[in-house]
C-alpha cells in the first residue's frame, strides 16, 4: 500500500492505494518471516513466488552441513 502524505503545521494523508499485487503460496504462511525484502535503494522489491505451473505446493525441506570439512579428515 501507499499513501500520499503532506508534511506541514498538519499532518494530511489520503486514502491508501494498492501498489501491486503478490500472490504468497497458502504453503508459506508461517513457514518464513518475510515473504519479502526491499531493495537496498527502496525503489524494487524482492518476493518468492514459486513458478507458475510448477506444482509445487509443499516447501521442500534442505539440509544444511556445518563444519562439512572436518568430515573430510577422515
Amino acid at each position: 500500500m501507499a499513501v500520499d502524505v503532506k508534511l506541514g503545521s498538519t499532518f494530511e494523508a489520503v486514502i491508501p492505494k494498492l501498489l501491486f499485487q503478490a500472490r504468497i503460496p497458502t504453503a508459506m504462511v508461517g513457514a518464513f518471516r518475510n515473504y519479502y525484502v526491499a531493495s537496498a535503494e527502496g525503489r524494487r522489491f524482492l518476493f518468492y513466488s514459486p513458478i507458475e505451473g510448477s506444482g509445487t505446493s509443499q516447501i521442500t525441506p534442505i539440509t544444511v552441513v556445518l563444519n562439512w570439512t572436518a568430515g573430510l579428515k577422515r
